[in-house]
């Protein structure tokens, strides 16, 4: 057999090395050429086409594609006109693993990152070996000789990554929510639904899916298209009551003695705690890791507080979904940040929250067309313009009163002015760091 691998990035290149290590023939290929791509295949000891297109199928018996390919992309739509195979590259991963490993799979458009980390924890606590991979991670195809000798794997897994994997029986399948997102990526709403629900195919009654109360998704899905025992977080015994977690009717811990905030992140903390339950760990355990968790970086996170005012990095909140969860948090006044790089998504689920803010700097490439649809829908006192985040900041520190939050929350993705949301979190709490030596300065 022979594999083309379709994408240079991090999971091609960990595919690759996986495969040659395997001795099976591996020819790979990247529809981009530039110096980077050129060193990276030079490194791999493999043949290899950058700029490439249909011509590189030539021979090929299928193809492992990473996962920030679009099905678009001509290679993979010549592929599939020609009837050969795609595989994602976690596909690929799994297809080695085998049955040799259980595999807890997480997915969502908000807070997979969050609850993978979670469970990572609460199986730490439990002295469970396990294995971490996918998505924010690392390539499963990296590590597969780490998750088979642990013998246990958590999965963090994307729309894009689920989109070619087929009946994958995961042991435990948690599907947080869906909201409209990566619809440059997708055909439609309909096609990222159908990708997100791929976790729970091939599930059998032993294993465990988890759904989420509050995600219409989620619901629909219960009645009819799932095969395995199903847990509904925020309904019955697992749910937040009167300030307090709750796993089957075990108490977990109380709210206020948690060092994160926000109730999307305490129906995190239940999603966890449920896939960490099924896969050995004790509440003990699970009470033990929630009460030293914290909040990842960009997630969020209070970076300084300047003249009363406190500035808050959710860099990684990307859709509007994650804005009006980030919002909820807070019973300050906001000063919202919008913007970023332009996906044309619909922002009118943000409509009911911005009674919430005192002001919203819409920044970046999508910003023109953000500011004109909230001025449209009559927010037009309370919506401002900037062209890039540092002027963003500069705007909001101006609109901000003592007691207020300033709150860097997208909606957006970074790439119009950063590589990653993670340089913008960077760069925003540097641009804080600099208003707070000013304000010392005065």
């Amino acid at each position: 057999m022979k594999t083309l691998v379709f994408g240079l990035g991090e999971s091609g290149v960990a595919a690759t090395r996986v495969l040659t290590e395997r001795d099976e023939k591996v020819v790979v290929a990247d529809a981009n050429d530039n110096e980077s791509l050129r060193e990276t295949l030079a490194g791999l000891d493999v043949s290899g086409v950058l700029g490439a297109g249909p011509e590189v199928l030539d021979g090929v018996d299928r193809v492992v594609a990473s996962p920030g390919i679009s099905p678009h992309s001509p290679v993979l739509k010549a592929a599939e006109v020609r009837g050969v195979p795609i595989i994602s590259e976690v596909g690929l991963g799994l297809e080695i693993l085998g049955d040799d490993v259980r595999v807890a799979a997480v997915t969502g458009t908000n807070g997979k990152t969050t609850v993978v980390d979670m469970i990572h924890r609460m199986l730490g606590a439990s002295g469970a070996p396990h294995a971490v991979a996918g998505n924010s991670w690392r390539s499963l195809t990296g590590c597969v000789g780490e998750a088979r000798m642990a013998g246990l794997l958590v999965l963090e897994v994307s729309s894009f990554q689920l989109h070619y994997l087929r009946s994958p029986d995961f042991e435990v399948a948690a599907l947080l929510n869906v909201k409209p997102d990566h619809l440059n990526w997708h055909d439609s709403f309909e096609e990222y639904v159908a990708d997100k629900l791929r976790v729970f195919e091939g599930q059998q009654p032993q294993d465990l899916a988890l759904l989420s109360a509050e995600d219409p998704v989620g619901r629909g899905a219960a009645s009819h298209r799932i095969g395995a025992e199903i847990l509904v977080v925020g309904r019955g015994d697992t749910a937040l009551r009167k300030g307090s977690l709750f796993l089957r009717g075990s108490h977990l811990a109380d709210v206020a003695e948690l060092h994160f905030v926000g109730r999307h992140n305490y129906e995190n903390a239940l999603f966890a705690a449920a896939a960490a339950q099924r896969l050995g760990a004790t509440p003990d355990d699970i009470r033990e890791a929630l009460l030293a968790y914290e909040s990842k970086p960009h997630r969020v996170q209070a970076v300084a507080e300047v003249a009363g005012v406190t500035y808050v990095d959710d860099s990684k909140a990307t859709n509007p979904a994650a804005v009006v969860a980030a919002l909820a948090s807070f019973e300050a006044p906001v000063v919202l940040i919008l913007g970023g790089s332009e996906k044309f998504t619909d922002f009118s689920e943000l409509l009911p929250v911005l009674r919430r803010c005192r002001a919203v700097v819409c920044q970046g490439e999508a910003g023109p067309r953000i500011a004109a649809y909230l001025e449209e829908e009559g927010w037009e006192d309370i919506v401002h313009r900037a062209p890039g985040l540092e002027e963003a900041v500069q705007r909001a520190e101006a609109l901000a009163k003592s007691g207020d939050v300033v709150l860097l929350s997208p909606g957006c993705a970074s790439f119009d002015q950063f590589s990653s949301y993670a340089e913008r979190g960077e760069a925003f709490a540097r641009l804080v760091r600099e208003l707070t030596e000013g304000f010392v300065g005065r």
